[in-house]
Formats: structure tokens, C-alpha cells, sequence
């Protein structure tokens, strides 16, 4: 009995050889297929959005009202030369230094009017 198992054992592995080239093949297209959909569904997205966010800071200006990435909103009063930062206007008086891919965000002109808090605390004082 034991014979007759390891023979038949050993015919399944000789055979296995002619049966696992088609398998080879069909795993190199779905590892091509999976390294596509990778490419589409997390790499292209992602750079199309690293590309918007530098197109933002390249065209920062000066008055722009901007969002920081710690949720700071101001108007820009100064680019300096270095092109790495950019002075923000937070309150009358106030004058931030931010390095410039710390904004995230172009608000729309007298957003940082519309929410100052000082006309707020004017307002509740009348």
C-alpha cells in the first residue's frame, strides 16, 4: 500500500512542472494588473494633487487671505526673496513668518474681516 502512494506522490510531481508554466504566466498579469490599478488608485491622484498644491504656493501673492495648516487665517503682507517663507497678517499689529508649504488654502477676499475677532467683540460691545 505504502508503494502505490509514493509512486502516485511522485507522478504528481513530475507532472507539475508542465501544468505551473501556465500558472507563471497568468501570475505575471495579475501582478501587472495590481501594479496598475496601485498606480491609478494612489500614485496618480497623489501627484496630481502635489502638483495643485504647488501651482497654489507659486502663485501666493501679496493681500491674499490665507489658510496655515495649523487652521492660522491672515492676510499675506510680505514675500520675501528666499521664496521659502511669507509674512502673514493675523491681527492689526500681528505679523507672522510662516514657511510657505505651511499654507494650505487661498480664502476669498474679507474672509479674515468676516470672522475677525475684533469686529466681533465691537459688535457686542455696541
Amino acid at each position: 500500500m505504502k508503494m502505490s502512494i509514493i509512486s502516485a506522490a511522485y507522478a504528481a510531481d513530475t507532472a507539475a512542472p508542465a501544468a505551473q508554466q501556465g500558472g507563471d504566466m497568468s501570475m505575471i498579469i495579475i501582478l501587472t494588473i495590481c501594479m496598475i490599478a496601485v498606480y491609478f488608485l494612489f500614485m496618480r491622484p497623489n501627484n496630481k494633487k502635489r502638483k495643485e498644491m504647488q501651482k497654489l504656493l507659486d502663485n501666493l501673492a501679496v493681500g491674499d487671505e490665507v489658510l496655515t495648516n495649523g487652521g492660522i487665517v491672515g492676510r499675506i503682507t510680505k514675500l520675501p526673496d528666499n521664496k521659502e517663507y511669507v509674512l502673514v497678517s493675523v491681527s492689526s499689529g500681528v505679523v507672522m513668518q510662516f514657511k510657505r508649504n505651511y499654507v494650505v488654502a487661498v480664502l476669498p477676499k474679507g474672509t479674515v474681516e468676516a470672522i475677525s475677532v475684533e469686529k466681533q467683540v465691537a459688535n457686542k460691545n455696541k
